[in-house]
């Protein structure tokens, strides 16, 4: 039974890694799914905000995106990111929707050329994925010069999400890298690094802080405080250096963002209650055009359905929260990918840091004999998640029932899949990552 498993394991990884290797090669020689505009679109925004605080520290990096939901819309006309945009020969600049900390940390490199600037971003986030390779098969204990080592590094630069955040330009990436030292640091029990990272992590992406109950739960005071003694160290920066009325601005944003967008490169929960109430998908512009003016009702159900899966995950943690640290490991990866699912607004590149999920739950089902409804899901979850195959059949003639399907099949694979991962979770965590031997059982 235990060799069946492991070789049941090892066929629906071989049939996952290949269709995500399929999928990077089919947008690299025949642009599937690739739209040219998007190229460095979202490196752009933060190119630009960062031109503003170079000038001008205490610069309104938010005008016109507090009032309106501005995700993926172009800024305020006559606003200093528009004007800027222009005065580079672009149309304009979407608005910046993120902490000011992104825009000062970018700032050293805004008074390079638009084009020397994004190849400096694109080799930083290049060197960032293959950091967090290195970081994870540490903590996997894979030999550098090894086969595994070869197939993760292969599975992360072939991962869609990863591909597509290099292509626009996108700081996902960074996220990446900061969720795995804070993974493999907690794992190290390197608590107060984990709690660092975890915290910049949200300094410069509000959702991480969804992990923060966790702590609360295993009554982890350690880390608590250090990430709120970084939070504050962090925003008291921010306040310093960029001023109160940008710190202040930003729940605004944050607030006008909530509604989401219900367009199919946004995979959340919120854009599947959507779809399924609408009985069709939509493109960005149509979401932004036929779901107008939203339904309240529709909008306080989507809430309601992100909020009750979120709960129903904290509540499956809280239920065994008595666990070891390599279980606690498997927990806060599993919440990366439902952090994804919950959020109003997770664009297919936002579930860059699923690839730490993937990854760890690989290597448990490769060095052990998982059960086989976990080991299914996890390959249609890296299917879903980490190819593009799914998406460009949404975009094909068929019935709109079938286009919901397979654009929501992410979402709902998903979903399930940390359900069935925290409902399985176990008390007394097994050795952390144990080595292979060569015929690949575990010892």
């Amino acid at each position: 039974m235990h060799l069946g498993r492991l070789f049941q394991s090892r066929m629906l990884f071989a049939l996952a890694l290949a269709t995500v290797l399929a999928s990077a090669l089919a947008q690299q020689y025949l642009g599937t799914n690739k739209k040219e505009s998007y190229r460095n679109m979202d490196f752009y925004v933060y190119y630009f905000a960062s031109q503003m605080v170079h000038d001008n520290p205490h610069a309104d990096l938010y005008a016109g995106a507090t009032t309106r939901n501005t995700e993926g819309l172009r800024a305020k006309a006559g606003s200093e990111i528009d004007k800027r945009a222009k005065a580079a020969g672009m149309g304009g600049s979407m608005s910046y929707l993120y902490p000011p900390l992104l825009a000062d940390i970018l700032a050293p490199i805004s008074q390079f050329a638009p084009n020397l600037a994004t190849l400096v971003w694109r080799v930083f986030n290049l060197a960032l994925v293959f950091l967090s390779v290195l970081l994870l098969a540490r903590m996997f204990r894979v030999p550098l010069l090894s086969f595994e080592f070869a197939a993760l590094a292969l599975a992360a630069y072939s991962f869609f999400p990863v591909n597509e955040a290099i292509f626009n330009g996108q700081v996902t990436v960074v996220m990446l890298a900061l969720w795995t030292v804070g993974i493999v640091a907690y794992s190290e029990n390197r608590i107060i690094l984990s709690a660092a990272a975890l915290a910049l992590a949200t300094a410069f992406k509000i959702t991480p802080i969804l992990i923060v109950p966790l702590f609360f739960v295993w009554k982890d005071r350690r880390w608590l405080v250090s990430y709120f003694a970084v939070s504050l160290v962090i925003v008291l920066a921010m306040v310093g250096f960029n001023g109160l009325h940008n710190v202040t601005a930003y729940p605004g944003v944050l607030s006008a963002m909530s509604s989401g967008v219900p367009a199919e490169d946004n995979k959340t929960l919120s854009s599947l209650a959507n779809w399924v109430y609408y009985g069709r998908v939509f493109h960005f512009d149509a979401s932004m055009t036929a779901t107008q003016p939203q339904q309240h009702g529709l909008l306080i159900v989507a809430k309601a359905i992100s909020g009750a899966f979120y709960l129903l995950c904290l509540y499956l943690v809280w239920r065994v929260r008595q666990i070891g640290q390599s279980s606690r490991v498997e927990t806060i990866a599993a919440f990366a990918l439902i952090i994804a699912c919950t959020s109003p607004v997770s664009w297919r590149h936002a579930y860059t840091a699923v690839f730490i999920t993937l990854a760890i739950f690989w290597v448990r089902a490769l060095r052990s004999s998982p059960r086989t409804p976990h080991t299914v899901l996890l390959a249609l979850t890296s299917i879903t998640v980490g190819s593009v195959f799914f998406d460009v059949a949404a975009d094909g003639p068929l019935p709109q029932l079938c286009k919901v399907l397979l654009a929501g099949s992410e979402i709902v694979v998903s979903v399930l899949f940390c359900i069935d991962t925290l409902y399985h979770i176990k008390a007394d965590a097994a050795a952390p990552w144990p080595r292979s031997t060569e015929n690949g059982l575990p010892v």
